[in-house]
């Protein structure tokens, strides 16, 4: 097998500072003449509030980095119980026959999480595998890592999600048939049934919509359980109000960038409200994307 350079990580949202290692990983293939080999994991091995990035979407994300090979490894007893020692050997050096290893400062993998930097060191440092590791990125004088990226999302501060990400976050989702009632207020929307295990924010949002084809669609995008509405069970739903589109939606598999928070969904205290509310909502987001 072909002599390779690896990184090793879950790669959760695919974020600015995984990026840096990637185009490490890309650069040090090309100039090696190696192959280039991303080891990931499924999901996080700690238990977090959802995933900025489902399997499906970081596959999508981590191949546009000119990577030859993208392995997920699930994250299950067999996985988890291996020493950092079996790992390196039976993985790294027998399967993958690693030359180079490109990690991030704060990268740990094998049981009890005992493959950390010092241990690495250590590990090559009487054979000829070389270890590059890439220092924190920072957006703001902040640390960028998925920990602080959840926790930007879950307070709908969108934009400096998207500066950490360096790049608009997104969801992929399927179509699916809603209740119809945004037609009955003149809002008709695009209703999406989203991946359970991934992280979204809660509110209302301006949002771009891209089909199959790249066409993209500016839209209104509100997360949550509509409380004005009557309805009999208010389980939370992810609409779209397209602003730039007419006639019926077709696109199974639509794909939404978040570009910024507007407000939090509340109850209104009429539906004509309400209708001033997605008015107002309407007027922001043409204004942010057609003027920016």
């Amino acid at each position: 097998m072909k002599k390779s350079v690896i990184t090793i990580g879950t790669f959760d949202g695919v974020h600015k500072g995984h990026q840096a290692i990637l185009n490490k990983v890309a650069g040090i293939a090309k100039e090696k003449k190696l192959k280039s080999i991303v080891l990931s994991f499924e999901s996080p091995v700690k238990q977090v509030l959802g995933l900025i990035t489902t399997s499906e979407e970081k596959i999508n994300i981590l191949s546009s980095f000119c990577i030859d090979e993208i392995l997920l490894l699930p994250v299950n007893k067999q996985i988890l119980s291996l020493t950092a020692d079996k790992f390196f050997e039976d993985i790294l050096v027998k399967k993958l026959n690693v030359s180079y290893i490109v990690v991030g400062y704060d990268c740990t993998f094998g049981k009890d999480r005992q493959g950390n930097i010092k241990w690495l060191k250590q590990k090559i440092k009487n054979t000829n595998i070389k270890l590059t590791v890439i220092n924190p990125v920072k957006v703001k004088n902040k640390i960028v890592s998925s920990s602080k990226i959840r926790d930007l999302i879950t307070k709908n501060n969108i934009k400096d999600t998207n500066k950490m990400l360096n790049r608009i976050f997104s969801f992929t989702g399927k179509h699916v048939t809603g209740n119809k009632i945004g037609r009955t207020l003149g809002f008709p929307t695009v209703n999406i049934k989203v991946d359970d295990t991934k992280l979204l924010p809660k509110g209302v949002f301006a949002c771009m919509v891209s089909d199959k084809k790249n066409n993209m669609y500016c839209g209104v995008l509100n997360i949550g359980v509509r409380p004005t509405v009557d309805l009999k069970e208010h389980k939370l739903s992810v609409e779209i109000h397209l602003l730039n589109f007419s006639g019926v939606w077709k696109e199974k598999n639509p794909v939404v960038y978040i570009y910024d928070f507007i407000r939090k969904e509340k109850k209104f205290k009429s539906i004509e409200l309400l209708k001033k509310a997605i008015k107002k909502d309407t007027d922001f987001t043409k204004k942010l994307m057609y003027n920016s």
